[in-house]
């Protein structure tokens, strides 16, 4: 069995890959655009392509190293005997064109940011897919020695599809057994995880039961079934079923006016479910119509406003840091959560128990956020 401790350790390297990938495409696409500023949108489209060549194909090559890597050590603890894996990537230079000319059409219509926010995603996506793909290939070639995979979600972006692959526990050798593996929808975090047990409904990584993921496709697909409730109402729910009433593994600290920080991992840091409401007032729609924009939202309409919320709930259930800081600008010294999720930042205010704002870290942008995100690389990099 794989300790949970362990899952969460390659899920972070996973996210450190799949974050890199976003990272650098996003800010040296938008970098390009904002410096040419007279481009043609043909011009800020092939501009973007050249750069997201370079960078997928080279984080592609790294999530699938990573993945063999994990592969070759998960196989000898499990006893098994076999040949050092390979490496397996999806870069193909014509997804790359085809993203570049669909994306384009938001540069017209959202900005520079959404475009290149856009083509940061599918770096992003594409690391993940040769992550998973390594592992197929692998399980493929050592199907005859036993070798099994399993679907197992992380909790983030799990929908009824792939609660259902994952209920059925380690019963895959190919791609066309997995119930054809290309359905990894947007955002999709599910990991594909070898197994080298005689069981294939055996608990895999620990905490990760079938019989209990196939309850809870139930409940997902009931939810699915339901009129009457908007996309989201249901992701709303989906997201309370999974996280049970508890925050997410994360590094949570203390920031002390000294300038000091504390390790606060014993302190409940609220989730989604738990943080419906806004706080109120002129303050918050200004703050939120200009953030919104950086993810190429209209905040002004009804779906805009559900949008930029659901992606704050995302940041806020999936952080991998917290900081709780009562230097927050406007919150009169109550103390506020800081979710940090790659370079999404989510903030609620704990004493109001409500929400604050959520917008793309930028470096220089401000010294309060800036020296907050110099003491969680600080601290993550020890």
């Amino acid at each position: 069995m794989i300790s949970a401790e362990e899952f969460r350790e390659y899920n972070r390297g996973a996210a450190e890959i799949g974050d890199g990938a976003a990272s650098a495409v996003e800010q040296r696409v938008l970098g390009w655009c904002r410096s040419h500023e007279d481009a043609t949108v043909a011009e800020k489209r092939e501009a973007a392509k050249l750069i997201m060549e370079g960078f997928v194909q080279a984080y592609d090559d790294k999530a699938a190293e990573f993945a063999s890597q994990w592969y070759d050590y998960r196989a000898e603890q499990g006893g098994a005997r076999l040949k050092q894996a390979v490496t397996m990537t999806v870069y193909e230079p014509g997804s790359v064109d085809d993203v570049a000319r669909y994306q384009a059409k938001k540069l017209a219509k959202e900005g520079d940011a959404a475009f290149a926010r856009a083509c940061g995603e599918f770096a992003r996506n594409d690391a993940f897919r040769s992550l998973n793909e390594t592992i197929i290939a692998n399980v493929g070639r050592d199907r005859d020695k036993g070798a099994m995979f399993a679907r197992v979600p992380t909790g983030t972006e799990t929908c009824t599809f792939c609660l259902m692959l994952a209920s059925r526990g380690a019963v895959y050798h190919s791609r066309k057994t997995a119930g054809e593996w290309r359905h990894f929808h947007r955002g999709c975090d599910c990991k594909v995880v070898p197994s080298f047990e005689s069981d294939p409904g055996a608990e895999l990584v620990q905490g990760v039961k079938p019989r209990e993921l196939y309850a809870r496709y139930k409940q997902f697909k009931e939810i699915d079934e339901t009129e009457g409730l908007s996309s989201a109402e249901k992701d709303e729910l989906k997201r309370k079923i999974l996280d049970g009433g508890k925050a997410s593994e994360r590094s949570v600290i203390r920031m002390l006016k000294s300038g000091e920080i504390e390790d606060a991992s014993d302190v409940h840091v609220p989730t989604s479910s738990e943080v419906p409401n806004w706080l109120s007032g002129t303050s918050r729609n200004r703050h939120a119509k200009r953030h919104a924009a950086e993810y190429g939202i209209d905040y002004r309409s009804k779906d805009g406003q559900e949008e930029y919320n659901r992606i704050m709930s995302e940041v806020i259930d999936a952080a991998d840091s917290v900081v709780l800081f009562d230097g927050i600008g406007g919150q009169n010294g109550q103390v506020c959560a800081v979710y940090f999720r790659g370079v999404d930042i989510a903030v609620v205010n704990i004493d109001e128990n409500t929400r604050v704002t959520l917008f793309k870290y930028e470096k220089g942008r401000s010294n309060r956020y800036g020296a907050l995100w110099d003491k969680v690389r600080e601290r993550s990099d020890r």
